[in-house]
């Protein structure tokens, strides 16, 4: 008999991504909120609404082997909607699992009490999965690229490409990031859901290659020409956040920038073969492509 799986956040570009996987292995009970789920030819019993709905109605839910909760607020003004949505909403979730069913959360590599209003939600929906009587499985992706959101790692290449410039945010020293593709993220995600080799374990997606904002330079002026490399200090940030000045930068962006995390996918590779490609090996493939139909025009 094959398995259910109930999914939250899979109108997301992320999970729209796991939904493809997914529809091969389970029969998909997909929550739709804001954007609709837009999958054709596949087989998915689309419930509208978001996590307060599904709260106050948890019937679907219980028809579940497999609970995968992908949603959450990431942007927010009021910090109050991080923890509204991220930790009570995810707490009253897991209150109407039972225990047989498997419960799978998406969160983030920047869940930590220091990591801002964002990362602290996070992080404590993290310790109430870890304090309840389900079996569970914690995902904790690294900065994902390749999502078509155009916000983060994806902003920053942006940027570079459109004015040439590539800000280094500088806080003793450069920024490091370890960016993993959708895709990837995607993948992981799904074989967590499908195969379910190990509980109670959290898993940090990450590349095993650090770089930093000079290093992607590098590896995109093969296609970006001119292209400056600005510091930022993120002194002068939380200065510019204090006087209320204009930023694209929600308050709590800050302090996820900041946060000394954890690079390390020992696990993921262990229990799921999990390697992501390095992202300079990407930015490199992807500016040589671009220079080569540049030449060919």
């Amino acid at each position: 008999m094959i398995e259910t799986v109930f999914v939250t956040g899979g109108s997301s570009t992320l999970g729209q991504r796991v939904l493809r996987r997914l529809t091969s292995h389970f029969h998909v009970l997909a929550v739709e909120h804001r954007h609709n789920v837009e999958i054709p030819d596949a087989e998915i019993e689309l419930l509208r609404g978001g996590l307060e709905e599904t709260v106050r109605n948890p019937q679907p839910l219980q028809r579940a082997q497999v609970v995968l909760h992908m949603a959450a607020v990431t942007h927010a003004d009021d910090p109050a909607e991080y923890f509204h949505v991220n930790t009570d909403l995810t707490k009253q979730l897991m209150s109407a699992c039972s225990a047989s069913q498997h419960f799978i959360y998406v969160s983030t590599i920047c869940a930590h009490p220091d990591g801002g209003a964002y990362g602290r939600s996070k992080w404590l929906a993290e310790e109430a999965i870890r304090g309840s009587r389900l079996d569970y499985t914690i995902i904790r992706p690294s900065e994902i690229y390749g999502s078509k959101d155009a916000e983060g790692i994806d902003a920053l290449i942006a940027v570079a490409r459109k004015v040439r410039i590539l800000p280094d945010f500088r806080y003793g020293g450069s920024i490091k990031y370890a960016p993993i593709s959708a895709q990837e993220a995607a993948d992981f995600i799904a074989e967590a859901a499908i195969y379910r080799r190990e509980t109670g374990q959290t898993y940090t997606l990450c590349a095993d290659r650090l770089c930093t904002a000079p290093e992607m330079a590098q590896a995109l002026r093969s296609s970006v020409r001119p292209l400056f490399v600005i510091p930022v200090p993120i002194t002068m940030l939380r200065a510019a956040k204090a006087l209320r000045l204009p930023m694209p930068f929600k308050r709590d962006q800050i302090d996820r920038l900041v946060l000394p995390k954890a690079y390390d996918s020992t696990l993921a590779r262990r229990d799921y073969d999990f390697q992501a490609q390095s992202f300079i090996d990407y930015l490199t493939e992807i500016g040589k492509i671009t220079a080569r139909a540049g030449s060919g025009r």
